[in-house]
């Protein structure tokens, strides 16, 4: 994951744009990675919930970790000055 270059990512279709947000590289790539897997799952829900609703359920609540981290970090940020969190590509 280290060697992934931050210039060249795009958000998934659905998902939060990470570069609206204030995060460090580490955590930038990290949830970058975390999107792209829940984005193959979401391509699959009916896959997961068929034959492996755990991971399914898994999927969830990662997903639900990632809104948290991201709304968190708009949050922190010094120019949210409460404006609304970004939007959804």
């Amino acid at each position: 994951m280290n060697k992934i270059k931050i210039d060249k990512y795009k958000p998934y279709n659905g998902f939060f744009d990470l570069r609206d947000f204030r995060l460090s590289i580490k955590l930038f790539k990290q949830l970058w990675k975390l999107q792209g897997k829940l984005h193959k799952m979401e391509e699959n829900k009916s896959y997961y919930k068929k034959w492996h609703p755990a991971q399914w359920e898994r999927a969830k609540e990662l997903s639900a970790d990632y809104q948290s981290i991201l709304l968190s970090a708009h949050n922190q940020s010094p120019d949210s000055d409460g404006k609304k969190p970004p939007q959804v590509s």
